[in-house]
């Protein structure tokens, strides 16, 4: 289906126009009612957004080590890789505390 040209009206009858607009803090795409502002949420961006919020709210996330070559890696989740704003080649510095290994950009 063709979410970006779909025309959609309101419960109110009043025309839908498309918008991008902010849910928890993150951007997705929409529409609004002209007539009473009701909003709706694009089905691909609100999965998405409950992704990322999920992913807010875990403090740990479970990942798999895997051996690729003579190299072990780690794979991030897409999720993560759009929260923290990550991009594919970036580099990463590994830290250490304890028992506690950490990523950061």
């Amino acid at each position: 289906m063709d979410f970006e040209n779909l025309k959609i009206n309101c419960q109110c009858n009043g025309k839908m126009e498309r918008i991008t607009t902010n849910w928890r803090g993150i951007e997705v795409r929409g529409w609004r009612c002209m007539k009473c502002n009701e909003e709706l949420i694009h089905p691909i961006d609100a999965q998405k957004a409950l992704e990322i919020d999920r992913a807010r709210k875990n403090d740990e996330l479970t990942v798999k080590l895997r051996k690729v070559g003579k190299s072990n890696v780690v794979t991030v989740p897409q999720t993560l890789m759009e929260i923290e704003n990550l991009k594919a080649g970036q580099l990463l510095k590994w830290g250490i505390k304890g028992k506690t290994m950490t990523l950061s950009p």
